[in-house]
């Protein structure tokens, strides 16, 4: 799959799963893989979305009922008239090299409290994709102030050589004062120090103040896709 995909950033972070088997069509790919926070069979894919969305359809008598999947944004249309989805639009980025070093780095710094950063993530960010005590965090770092953990983010890295942030927070009260920046670019710069050659995180589509943090760090902003299961009805 990696032949196939270019060794593409995607790629190289999902197929952190458990792979289970790969396809290819004209123009896409698509893999199926073991979700690391799901732990649930989940399907992958790269290309155009009208080449995707052939694909899939293809391989819909080998897919189980409402299987999730991941495909380019745009893909839902092209699929068959019976074939929906019931998705989540959100972005996928990267970055191949240190970003700049950010005001307030220096207090970034590794974090044990997981109660203190569980009570940041329910005020901050409730849908956050990793938890305190979750097994695909290898680490947390944090920033506090007078005691209290106002700006977190987690280590989901798995990928060999591919470094992942998830749960990237600031509490309410200590936002617009560039710490997302700093938590972000510290936690990035160490996994870069760890050995990795590229570090990736997600985003909602919506979720415009990250969007812009993100680019100013340097995180490439090429890949944007929907997550949901398919929904198959019966054919007339």
């Amino acid at each position: 799959m990696l032949l196939a995909t270019g060794h593409d950033p995607f790629a190289r972070g999902s197929l952190r799963r458990a792979l289970v088997k790969g396809w290819a069509g004209s123009g896409a790919v698509a893999w199926l893989g073991i979700d690391a926070y799901e732990g649930t069979p989940y399907l992958s894919s790269l290309g155009e979305p009208p080449a995707v969305a052939a694909l899939l359809a293809e391989l819909l008598p080998e897919l189980p009922p409402k299987q999730r999947v991941t495909v380019p944004r745009g893909t839902p249309v092209h699929l068959p008239a019976w074939v929906s989805m019931d998705g989540t639009d959100w972005d996928f980025r990267w970055i191949g090299a240190p970003p700049p070093v950010q005001p307030g780095e220096e207090l970034v710094a590794p974090e044990d409290d997981e109660t203190a950063v569980k009570e940041l993530l329910t005020a901050s960010s409730p849908t956050a994709s990793a938890l305190p005590g979750d097994d695909a965090v290898r680490r947390w770092v944090g920033i506090r102030e007078a005691g209290e953990v106002i700006a977190c983010a987690a280590d989901t890295s798995a990928a060999t050589g591919v470094g992942h942030l998830s749960s990237i927070a600031v509490h309410p009260s200590a936002r617009g004062r560039g710490l997302g920046k700093a938590v972000t670019a510290g936690l990035t710069r160490q996994l870069f120090e760890d050995g990795c050659d590229l570090v990736t995180l997600g985003m909602y589509a919506s979720n415009s103040t990250g969007r812009a943090m993100y680019d100013a760090l340097g995180y490439a902003d090429e890949h944007r896709f929907t997550s949901g299961p398919l929904l198959v009805r019966g054919r007339w």
